[in-house]
């Protein structure tokens, strides 16, 4: 997935950034920091002061960038052609640049999959890098709000504190991802705190069962609940001795189907754990095999149900 966060200087693009690394579910993608600060270091005159050369290089930049497959960037060849613009007006660029940009952010516009876009809401900060002037960043924002609407881009608006842009982010990428859950691990019966009666007398027998066949006092053996939007999820696993990062999913059942809970721990634990193991009923084996695992001939029986041995091998990838 190509994801761009596009808009003028101190808009808060890179606190943005900053703020998504360190979010779990978005583990996978590759986040590209701002240009500019990378070509201030190299000497390269940025901000009003930019030149044939500034533009060549970040045109060129975001071209290559675009050929990678998952990531999350700070700015976008959007920018580069607001700014080349800009420049051009000023006289600071020469027509064929201009030419340039536009050719090319045309060609590469239509390969993200979503462009974030940061209106300016907060004062601008001089950090000796980013220019400070809120003409510029006022006429750079027309320019944005111009070619957004002459090239009829599909953009999301992202606005308020940078946890209220943070979560907007993520809910308009939902559809296409399946975020992860957080588990807790518990030790009790009474722990499981499920009020829907099907849910518990399942999780009493799961327990039962756990406490019978040894695996209450083994260590390598946990019980983890998820809760998530008044919907509760439990998973069963037990670790391999000889290898912690690889386990045999027991169990997973939720209290209410159909919201995703169920994809959140797969992926949650897929994220713990490099090797797993299962048992799946016929009924649970399309969510599985959605995220990844294989089913091989091998079969058992149990209570009249047949039971189809799953893997998930992510330990040389």
């Amino acid at each position: 997935m190509k994801i761009a966060i596009s808009g003028a200087q101190s808009t808060g693009k890179s606190t943005l950034l900053r703020y998504l690394k360190n979010d779990r579910d978005l583990v996978g993608f590759e986040f590209i920091d701002e240009l500019t600060r990378q070509l201030a270091a190299k000497g390269v005159s940025i901000n009003e002061e930019g030149s044939n050369f500034t533009q060549i290089f970040t045109i060129t930049i975001h071209a290559e960038n675009i050929l990678k497959k998952h990531f999350i960037s700070d700015r976008s060849i959007l920018d580069a052609l607001v700014y080349t613009r800009w420049m051009y007006n000023k006289g600071k660029v020469e027509e064929w640049i201009m030419d340039y940009a536009v050719g090319v952010a045309k060609e590469i516009l239509p390969m993200y999959d979503y462009v974030f876009y940061l209106p300016s809401e907060i004062p601008i900060e001089d950090d000796g890098v980013r220019s400070s002037s809120k003409e510029f960043r006022d006429e750079i924002e027309k320019l944005f709000e111009y070619y957004i609407e002459f090239l009829n881009l599909k953009v999301y608006k992202l606005t308020g504190s940078v946890a209220d842009r943070a979560s907007k982010f993520k809910e308009v990428l939902e559809p296409k991802m399946v975020y992860t859950a957080d588990l807790t691990e518990i030790t009790s019966l009474l722990d499981m705190g499920t009020t829907d009666a099907d849910t518990n007398e399942y999780l009493t027998e799961a327990y039962h069962h756990w406490v019978k066949n040894g695996y209450y006092d083994d260590p390598n053996c946990k019980i983890f609940k998820t809760q998530l939007n008044g919907n509760k999820g439990w998973a069963f696993v037990r670790e391999h001795e000889d290898d912690p990062k690889s386990c045999h999913f027991s169990r997973l059942t939720v209290e209410r189907k159909g919201d995703g809970l169920g994809s959140r721990i797969i992926k949650r634990l897929q994220s713990m754990y490099h090797y797993m193991t299962l048992w799946s009923t016929p009924d649970a084996m399309t969510i599985h095999s959605r995220h990844g695992f294989v089913f091989s001939g091998e079969t058992l029986e149990h209570d009249g149900t047949t039971y189809t041995k799953g893997v998930w091998d992510n330990r040389n990838k």
